[in-house]
């Protein structure tokens, strides 16, 4: 308690983000939480069992954050990303989402993943890591690149919605100005809807009831995306936002959020090569914890074993992957977690019209590897 006490208030959000991370990266490394696995099992054997994991997960998200916001507890107009904005870029949630999709299937992982196979030993997501925070440097860093390349054909067909009376673009607010009932109780009515909509259909599954980890890490992923969302928007966020705020160097990447994986890896190598532009954010460390995490438990549980290439041919297989993730997860404004089950848990339809891009792309990009299903292996049941 003392070591605590000494921390100022940035410290103290930085801290306990961190450490809820190394339980992140530890329970989804022991249960093999991986969207990615999740679809090919379904292409591999018609098991249903990860991808149900990752669902539940999703519905987990989605009704926590519902009551938290119902009790006003957080509140998820303003995050970061801004899933809500009133500009629905439904061209970068589409593109940019089979983009990271297929991407994803050719480094054999998102983000996280790769963080976590890292984390088990596994080097070859160096190289993936390595480009998919170059693209995202590329996207975030370099002047002129994302608006000159990107935006300037997506903004053009990109509808806001407040020019139609829709102030953000969440299904309670679209429901709201529909209807004509308050945005608070749509946004209940519609979290409370779709989880248990979600729950019902998961909690069918055979496959998914026959491995105790699918729901373990589904839960554990769901209810700490919605714990990070505490953390940043809650009592020890809005401490840190004021201190921040009121201080001489403001705080980088304060605000309300969650878990996302493409914005740290490049932030994490801007800052490796301009050590002068030094920058701490939520994101680099809850990306940092989550690596930790895996670490401990690969080798706890001693599935710690060290993997490189084959072949020159797998290693640019692999670049060329994270590259897409990376430029498709800044495009999309996130990945199978910033947007799949953050996004998603704050009711965003770009977040919904994302996931089912992802999702499509990871389908797409194993479809078209002859060679994909020769790394895979399904869990086994209990």
């Amino acid at each position: 308690m003392d070591l605590f006490s000494d921390l100022d208030e940035i410290e103290f959000l930085f801290i306990s983000i961190f450490l809820l991370s190394i339980i992140f990266g530890a329970l989804a490394r022991k249960t093999d939480f991986c969207p990615l696995g999740g679809v090919a099992d379904v292409v591999h054997s018609g098991n249903t069992g990860r991808l149900s994991m990752y669902f539940f997960a999703i519905g987990v998200a989605l009704f926590g954050v519902t009551i938290l916001e119902a009790l006003q507890l957080i509140s998820a107009d303003e995050t970061r990303p801004p899933y809500r904005m009133s500009q629905f870029r439904w061209p970068a949630y589409l593109i940019g989402g089979v983009f990271f999709g297929i991407g994803m299937t050719l480094c054999r992982g998102c983000g996280m993943k790769s963080i976590l196979n890292l984390g088990g030993g596994n080097l070859k997501t160096l190289v993936s890591i390595a480009a998919m925070g170059s693209a995202a440097v590329l996207m975030l860093y370099v002047e002129g690149f994302f608006n000159n390349y990107f935006l300037s054909w997506v903004l053009p067909v990109s509808p806001n919605l407040d020019d139609y009376g829709i102030a953000q673009q969440d299904l309670g607010t679209i429901s709201s100005s529909w209807l004509g009932i308050d945005v608070s109780t749509m946004r209940i009515v519609i979290g409370l809807l779709v989880s248990s909509i979600l729950f019902y259909f998961v909690w069918s599954s055979k496959d998914f009831l026959a491995r105790k980890d699918n729901i373990i890490g589904g839960f554990a992923v769901g209810i700490l995306i919605v714990l990070a969302f505490y953390i940043s928007g809650g009592p020890i966020g809005e401490l840190a936002n004021e201190a921040s705020d009121f201080s001489d160097m403001p705080q980088n990447g304060m605000g309300t959020q969650s878990y996302t994986f493409i914005r740290p890896m490049g932030d994490l190598l801007y800052i490796t090569s301009n050590p002068e532009w030094y920058v701490l954010t939520f994101g680099l460390v809850a990306f940092l914890g989550v690596g930790v995490g895996s670490i401990l438990v690969s080798v706890l549980t001693r599935r710690f074993h060290l993997v490189w290439f084959s072949s020159v041919r797998e290693l640019l297989r692999y670049a060329i992957g994270g590259t897409m993730v990376g430029i498709g997860g800044i495009l999309g404004m996130g990945c199978t977690l910033g947007q799949g089950v953050a996004g998603v848990s704050t009711l965003s339809l770009g977040s919904f019209v994302d996931l089912f891009a992802l999702l499509l792309g990871a389908y797409v990009g194993i479809r078209i590897q002859k060679n994909f299903m020769l790394d895979h292996q399904v869990p086994k049941a209990d």
